[in-house]
């Protein structure tokens, strides 16, 4: 349990954010894989051309040519990848329902930007289907673990961790977690990994049924919460529609609904990265993504591929520099569109805009907001917005471009080494207009000096300049408290220390600590979270070991083997009636983290970065300040990111009984420990207990 003065500060560590590069080592820079030279390239083609002659037949020639093409694209068209289509028939008026979904997670090959790895698949599918429901709908997930592969991964870094912080054959573990929904009266429906939930193993299988409650409204998706698999892609998007009028409450008028997912996206399965990360050789440096994703594709520039070991496809050699497609959104001119947008990536922030395109702001997390149109808008892990486009007339009055590039774009200043082949810009294609010829629409869309650039035009819009007031200059920064207000009243709560309300204090660090050989472990206070309670051995999640331990206070928890305060750092605020809490999050480590609370949306009262110039830390201090924070500009989220060296005080209402994860959601970090719970109100859990778990296994 976390007293109210509690305090941990780390005794020593490596600062990763000020070594110098070449102190950091790529952990797949190599000479292998290389897709040859410009000679090399077409040479297939002039070897065509020298056996066939002059007496070889054009139709001959045009069918082989063709009959290559067709293949070629075809598996550019991977079986298994989906768009993430939002239905046109959904009833957003229907009454509460009973919506069933059957989900198989099986692994297999796949090509997100034309480099083919292992990916988690649901359905055969990346990535996974969207789930739509209205407020007070019922949802089922069935649930099975369909992985039947034995596939290794090397993990053999030096002093790497790897073993001590995974469960052996994690990676073949799967559950869900419903990233932004509320849970309440379903707590073991939350999918958290030794929080609340045991995680399945082939073969093994699950029902997932909960209520969406009218707190839950907005755009959230669901993703895999063991170890590092939501970065091999084990995610989907997940859409609460209202049963209001939000174009009418939010003065903002659309027409359609598109979901966005953006993120990061390694060649290397994660298992293999995450081993280097924790080594001696990463120097707790977090390792930098070979590519973006926006709806789970994007093309790759194979000309980069000989600086790794991870090859680009046969398929390079008929005569193009690229693989992979563009996504492609096609929009009506005549109808404005609202973006459902979520950072789905593992480690990086990104930055959202679409060229010659404004972007009205009219959702955060599933709070709604004052519209504020901006031209960039930064998001980072585990974030989501939605946007208004609005089409911006040309300066000189000559025709709006009819296909426009998305940008999603990384910046290499929040690493502290730089992948040469990671293009920092990731692009989808927005267009309008006609339909195109049904040809076109099945081409894969490429760099201009291919073949097919007469039917496969891209854009030639250019990125914005424009640095809005509202928007952070420094890369990986969120918004700023205050840049977004609610759009309807929501105070946050007065804190009465003398009433029984509680500040608690915390302070997180990616240290290197002398019993785990200066390697990146994550801790929270003096904790390291493991999914169920270290490396040694099996247990129950905490749900279950909190609700089925009657008779014994917070307290009392730690002394009976509850929690293991070295692995589970835990906060019980009060143990039978709800209280408001204020968390108080202080970063001593030089990287921003974006923190996701399960089970409520939090008030954010402030932020602070500390100048680093000068060395300092930016250890919170109630000198007063709390006394003027302004309760009715609060703003409700469930993910905001805590600055480097800085700090983020946080209020939310401890009213929903359970256990609810707390955590840094970049992969690596949490992975590595980042990571506590709090306790919501044990003795109303103890008094009606979920059904009884067995061990984890």
């Amino acid at each position: 349990m976390v007293a109210a003065d509690s305090r941990w500060r780390p005794s020593g560590g490596i600062s990763t954010r000020h070594l110098p590069r070449a102190h950091v080592v790529h952990p797949y820079a190599g000479t292998g894989g290389g897709c040859g030279t410009g000679a090399e390239r077409f040479s297939l083609m002039a070897t065509m051309s020298k056996h066939g002659g002059r007496t070889r037949s054009l139709a001959v020639v045009t069918a082989l040519a063709l009959a290559v093409w067709l293949l070629w694209t075809a598996w550019l068209r991977s079986p298994g990848h989906a768009p993430l289509d939002m239905s046109p028939a959904f009833d957003t008026r229907a009454p509460p329902q009973e919506r069933r979904y059957e989900m198989v997670v099986t692994r297999g090959e796949r090509a997100p930007d034309g480099i083919p790895r292992l990916m988690y698949l649901i359905n055969g599918q990346f990535p996974g289907p969207t789930i739509e429901a209205n407020e007070g709908d019922t949802i089922v997930v069935h649930l099975r673990n369909g992985i039947a592969d034995n596939a290794t991964f090397n993990t053999n870094f030096l002093w790497t961790q790897y073993a001590k912080s995974h469960k052996t054959n994690m990676d073949r573990m799967v559950l869900l977690h419903w990233h932004g929904l509320s849970m309440r009266g379903s707590q073991t429906e939350d999918g958290a990994g030794g929080f609340t939930s045991c995680a399945l193993h082939p073969g093994e299988e699950r029902e997932y049924r909960f209520k969406v409650h009218p707190r839950d409204v907005g755009t959230h998706w669901y993703h895999s919460h063991m170890g590092t698999s939501r970065a091999d892609g084990l995610w989907g998007m997940f859409i609460v529609h209202s049963r209001r009028d939000e174009r009418r409450l939010s003065g903002v008028h659309w027409d359609t609904e598109v979901p966005v997912a953006i993120g990061d996206h390694y060649h290397r399965p994660s298992p293999e990265w995450y081993a280097w990360y924790i080594s001696r050789g990463s120097f707790g440096a977090e390792p930098v993504p070979d590519s973006g994703l926006i709806n789970g594709q994007h093309v790759f520039n194979c000309e980069h591929s000989r600086l790794t070991e991870v090859p680009c496809p046969a398929q390079q050699r008929f005569g193009r520099d690229r693989v992979g497609r563009y996504t492609e959104f096609r929009l009506d001119p005549a109808k404005r569109a609202r973006l459902r947008i979520v950072n789905v990536g593992a480690v990086a922030d990104m930055t959202f805009s679409v060229d010659g395109h404004t972007l009205t702001v009219i959702e955060a997390d599933g709070t709604l907001v004052q519209p504020m149109t901006v031209h960039r808008l930064p998001i980072a892990p585990g974030q989501r917005y939605s946007v208004v486009l609005n089409r911006v007339p040309t300066a000189d009055g000559s025709p709006m471009p009819q296909r426009a590039w998305m940008r999603a774009e990384i910046s290499d200043d929040c690493f502290q080494y730089t992948n040469p082949v990671l293009d920092l810009t990731t692009r989808a294609i927005v267009s309008y207009g006609e339909e195109e010829r049904d040809l076109r629409r099945r081409l894969p869309l490429t760099t201009r000096g291919s073949p097919f650039d007469a039917l496969d035009t891209l854009p030639t819009t250019r990125a914005w300049k424009v640095q809005d007031p509202e928007v952070p200059e420094e890369p990986c920064h969120d918004l700023q408290p205050g840049t977004l207000v609610p759009l309807e009243r929501d105070p946050a709560p007065e804190l009465r220390l003398d009433r029984g309300d509680q500040r608690i204090m915390l302070y997180t660090t990616v240290v290197g600590l002398n019993r785990w050989d200066e390697v990146g472990i994550s801790y929270m206070n003096h904790s390291t979270w493991r999914p169920f309670g270290g490396p040694h051995g099996s247990r129950p999640p905490l749900l279950q070991r909190i609700a089925h331990g009657p008779g014994l206070t917070p307290e009392e928890w730690a002394a009976a083997n509850v929690t293991d305060p070295e692995w589970e750092l835990l906060a019980s605020p009060h143990p039978s009636k709800p209280v408001a809490v204020e968390v108080v999050l202080n970063n001593y480590d030089d990287s921003p983290h974006p923190f996701h609370l399960h089970g409520h949306k939090f008030w954010v009262m402030e932020t602070h970065e500390a100048d680093t110039e000068f060395g300092g830390l930016g250890d919170w201090s109630d000198e007063g300040q709390s006394a003027h924070y302004q309760l009715d500009r609060a703003m409700k989220r469930d993910t905001v990111t805590v600055p480097m060296h800085g700090h983020v005080v946080l209020r939310w209402v401890a009213d929903n009984p359970g256990v609810w994860a707390f955590h840094c959601h970049m992969v690596v970090h949490f992975a590595a420990g980042m990571g506590m719970a709090f306790a919501e109100m044990p003795a109303t859990l103890q008094a009606s207990p979920p059904p009884a778990l067995s061990q984890c296994a």
